[in-house]
């Protein structure tokens, strides 16, 4: 009889505790928010020996991990009590209870042998495709960082799993969209702006939202992490993708790696019309594409209705293929029939099909109807041109904007004259690119005195970018003798929706022409890196810094007789000007830098929008906008 298994608790003080495998009765509590990092190894009852590809699974999390070849496995789990499986071939599947406290966790399972017949399970989770094992799927899975879905998960997860990142965040987040906002900054690694989640496919960013309309059956394995920039050689692959490293992270590997009978096994076949008997029938097929940049949309969902004479109206449905193609084969010729398509949630217009009533015919001639969907929108692009000698704006400098496979080689001076979109910067420096096609672009400043500055940069759908062109006359160093970002005089950074909503990047716009106010974007915080708030106001020329009881506030310099300047919080004043309470504390009580997206500095009453002109704020104002 083989003796009972068991499990060795190791907590962070170094207390050992042995639990019997079976029938251990652990006091259950309550589930804490705090994560637990488990660190566990299973080992032989008998020999001691590690045992490796052993699947160490908690059902209820939905979570899961195999051991290495020294019988490692970790996981990060919620405080609170576990119900752990483990699965070996050689040692049949058993059960036990785990109480994981806040903090870390070391476990050392014993099991004795008891070999089990060999089930599907264990032969698909020993199964690894050669083209997740090229990515390094497993390799990163093998971590315990991130969330992790093999061919097998998917599998599992049957037709409901048909990904966009909508049901994504349902399925696998498992938290509601203002939860993933307060925790973007928790895990940003100091201060990064994250919209939602990142997607990449193969690799490739999914700029249009092409993820939504994957197919399950397409999906060859899924990394989710909540915190790239922590798992080993994922940052690498996520920065190639022009994402950001800190920002939620959903990665999908289709199934290239399917052999060409299983391809064509899972293909859409587009129907063929049947023999004509009476009428020859009416055959309609086209493509599906996005309205913006034509990218075909694969299995999209294509509807004909049709109105029958007595006004009846009825449906009929068919899927585009891989190729985004689709075709109705079966349609009465002497109905009015309309088709429009459908595509991650959005839907094309209507397109009349013109019925045929002429009498039969020998041969069915289709009627060609391409569709179209809205997937992506027009992306734009602003910024200013800066003297890096002078720090002075730059007027009349020229501007080229062409997409990038039409761009010029990097040591031409500017593009050929009928390409991309030609404008100059105004009297402060400013230029404005509107209505711009999702893609990457080639950005050419230039000025007969200043300097010339080129970069390829991204344009996203339904978003802003913001350009910082700074000109030099002087060449640019040797490609060869300096790291990449060396010399660089294109920063483009993209922006945050919250703030283009409040009006931050309109205001900041009219202070550089008439020098109302300082801004710190998100950019230029998480590059000041400040540990407290004054810190960072304190970098604005013309505001000190106070100290009286232990508080901190700053104090204008420009205003006269003003010791104290009021403080916005997302809009509402938290802290008046008039009457500031020092048992409430100061600034630097609000919010942590890393909680905040950006800020706005007035020194005096007189430059103040008129969206922060309270009586209080004579002496000026600081405005704080939290991320």
């Amino acid at each position: 009889m083989n003796p009972t298994p068991t499990v060795s608790r190791r907590p962070a003080v170094g207390a050992l505790a042995a639990l019997a495998l079976a029938g251990l009765a652990l006091p259950r509590s309550a589930v804490a928010q705090q994560p637990v990092e488990i660190a566990g190894r299973l080992l032989d009852a008998g020999t001691g020996a590690p045992i490796s590809t052993a699947l160490i699974a908690i059902p209820a999390l939905d979570i899961s991990t195999l051991t290495n070849t020294d019988g490692a496995f970790h996981l990060v789990v919620p405080a609170g009590l576990h119900t752990f499986e483990i699965r070996h071939i050689g040692y049949g599947t058993r059960t036990t209870e785990v109480e994981a406290p806040d903090g870390t966790l070391s476990l050392e399972i014993r099991v004795e042998p008891a070999a089990i017949e060999v089930a599907p399970l264990e032969v698909n989770i020993e199964w690894r495709p050669s083209y997740l094992e090229q990515v390094g799927f497993y390799e990163r899975r093998a971590h315990g960082r991130g969330r992790f879905y093999d061919p097998e998960d998917i599998r599992r997860g049957g037709d409901p799993l048909i990904v966009g990142w909508r049901n994504m965040s349902e399925r696998i987040f498992a938290m509601n969209r203002a939860q993933l906002q307060q925790e973007l900054f928790r895990t940003s690694g100091g201060g990064a702006l994250c919209e939602g989640p990142q997607i990449i496919i193969d690799g490739r960013r999914d700029r249009v939202g092409l993820m939504t309309g994957l197919a399950h059956h397409r999906l060859g394995g899924v990394e989710v992490h909540g915190e790239p920039h922590k798992v080993p050689g994922l940052e690498p692959l996520i920065r190639a993708a022009g994402e950001n490293p800190f920002c939620p992270t959903v990665i999908v590997w289709t199934r290239q790696w399917l052999t060409a009978a299983e391809l064509e096994e899972r293909r859409i076949v587009l129907c063929e019309p049947g023999p004509t008997t009476e009428r020859a029938p009416l055959v309609v097929e086209g493509t599906v594409t996005d309205a913006l940049t034509g990218i075909l949309l694969p299995r999209a969902t294509v509807t004909a209705w049709i109105t029958e004479p007595a006004g009846q109206r009825r449906e009929k449905e068919t899927t585009a293929d891989d190729n985004g193609r689709f075709r109705f084969c079966d349609l009465d010729p002497r109905m009015d029939v309309s088709i429009w398509a459908r595509f991650a949630g959005l839907s094309g217009e209507l397109a009349p099909v013109a019925g045929e009533t002429a009498s039969v015919t020998a041969d069915t001639v289709p009627v060609t109807r391409d569709l179209v969907v809205p997937i992506a929108r027009h992306g734009h692009v602003a910024g200013r041109v800066f003297d890096l000698q002078r720090s002075e704006p730059v007027p009349g400098a020229e501007i080229r904007l062409a997409a990038a496979e039409a761009a010029p080689a990097p040591g031409d001076r500017a593009p050929p004259a009928e390409a991309g979109y030609p404008t100059t910067s105004d009297e402060h420096g400013l230029f404005a690119i509107p209505d711009l096609v999702p893609g990457d672009y080639r950005l050419v400043v230039s000025h007969p005195d200043a300097g010339v500055a080129a970069d390829t940069i991204p344009v996203h759908s339904g978003s802003t970018v913001d350009v910082r062109v700074e000109l030099d006359p002087a060449p640019p160093p040797a490609p060869d003798s300096v790291s990449p970002a060396a010399g660089r005089r294109i920063v483009a950074e993209r922006r945050h929706p919250r703030l283009t909503e409040v009006g931050f990047y309109e205001r900041r716009r009219e202070s550089a022409t008439r020098g109302r106010g300082h801004f710190f974007t998100p950019e230029r915080i998480r590059a000041l890196a400040p540990t407290r708030l004054t810190d960072l106001l304190t970098e604005v020329d013309g505001l000190r810094e106070l100290c009286p009881r232990q508080t901190c506030r700053p104090v204008s310099r420009r205003a006269r007789r003003c010791s104290h300047m009021s403080v916005y919080l997302n809009g509402a004043l938290v802290m008046d000007g008039r009457a500031w309470d020092f048992e409430r504390g100061g600034v630097d009580d609000l919010a942590a830098p890393h909680e905040v997206a950006a800020i706005e500095v007035y020194l005096r009453s007189v430059s103040l929008p008129d969206e922060f002109t309270a009586p209080a704020d004579r002496c000026g104002a600081i405005v704080i906008w939290s991320g």
